[in-house]
């Protein structure tokens, strides 16, 4: 990793070549990389009514696509049924327990169940010659590491519902489901990339949904959609040496430092100090676990003078040390 040198000619400006490097990190798109996304698409299949699926005790995220007919949707704690149309795209980042089904009453089978048997070719709810009363459903998991402490997984939202009537708008990413459905049912030599990276897509647009249709809310999407603590958020995300203060962040945005601070906060859920620090320390886990700089490199591009320092702190914040760290590298998601 290159450094970056800075000659600072005023004590709370930011040159420009530094201030266009930190605004060409986006901070949505770092996050995913520390947490680890990782998305697939478990099978798209017709199922002939009737039909059904109980998703429960779920620790990753899910999705259903609507690709052909309709059905109808409930989550466990709520009394509401939910009438899924052509076209329509719900999502559990949390992992919501909820069932899916033809009709209220069909019989439904678990969902691990139903997935191992679509994916070995015996579908229960096929009939041998479709008929005009069968729906095309897409389903998939994502997944991320849910250990990391890190404001946007705690404000990940339970439930995401992108309406095909209310959103023609979204045709470009219906078109691309086409493909993914495509390549799920009909594989190709190099299918099984395609439908991972379209459905990691997926999972970025419904972010971007819930971001500009929950504007209004206190979290960190909402940090991310809005005009000032968004540009922070992507100043502190650019950061590649320990160079950021709260002055300087805040004069960046157009505002005082009080003012800015207690907006980041409000949104964000910490402190605009406690997240810079906190992120570099998870930019450090990151570093450490690529192995290619010293600990000592590591340690001062995290702010920190002294490696006794840094490996306090980085305990403290992530819970293990950074030799543990270390002896991550590569490890995959339990």
């Amino acid at each position: 990793m290159s450094a970056i040198f800075v000659i600072l000619t005023e004590p709370h400006s930011l040159t420009g070549t530094f201030m266009n490097t930190l605004l060409s990190t986006d901070a949505l798109a770092d996050v995913l990389k520390t947490i680890r996304l990782s998305s697939t698409t478990y099978f798209c299949t017709d199922f002939s009514s009737p039909w059904g699926m109980d998703i429960i005790n779920a620790n990753q995220g899910l999705f259903h696509v609507v690709v052909k007919g309709s059905c109808f949707l409930q989550l466990e704690d709520s009394s509401q049924v939910l009438t899924l149309h052509e076209g329509d795209i719900v999502a559990f980042p949390t992992g919501a327990n909820h069932w899916i089904a033809d009709q209220q009453k069909s019989v439904r089978l678990p969902a691990a169940e139903l997935v191992e048997k679509v994916l070995a070719g015996e579908n229960p709810f096929q009939a041998p010659d479709t008929d005009s009363s069968s729906q095309t459903l897409l389903c998939g998991a994502f997944e991320y590491d849910a250990a990391m402490q890190h404001p946007f997984l705690k404000d990940l939202p339970c439930f995401i519902h992108i309406k095909a009537q209310d959103t023609p708008d979204l045709d470009w990413l219906r078109a691309m489901i086409n493909v993914l459905s495509q390549e799920a049912r009909t594989p190709k030599p190099g299918s099984s990339i395609m439908v991972d990276r379209l459905t990691e897509v997926l999972f970025i647009q419904l972010i971007r949904f819930y971001m500009q249709t929950n504007s209004a809310d206190m979290s960190y999407l909402a940090a991310l959609a809005d005009a000032k603590v968004g540009k922070a958020l992507n100043m502190i995300h650019g950061e590649q040496e320990a160079n950021l203060s709260i002055e300087r962040l805040a004069n960046a945005v157009g505002l005082s430092r009080t003012a800015f601070s207690e907006k980041f906060s409000a949104l964000v859920g910490q402190s605009p100090k406690t997240y810079l620090l906190h992120w570099r320390l998870q930019r450090a886990n990151r570093q450490l676990q690529q192995n290619k700089l010293s600990m000592f490199d590591i340690a001062e591009a995290a702010g920190y003078s002294s490696e006794s320092a840094f490996n306090k702190a980085f305990k403290q914040c992530l819970g293990f040390t950074p030799g543990q760290a270390r002896r991550k590298k590569n490890k995959p998601l339990a």
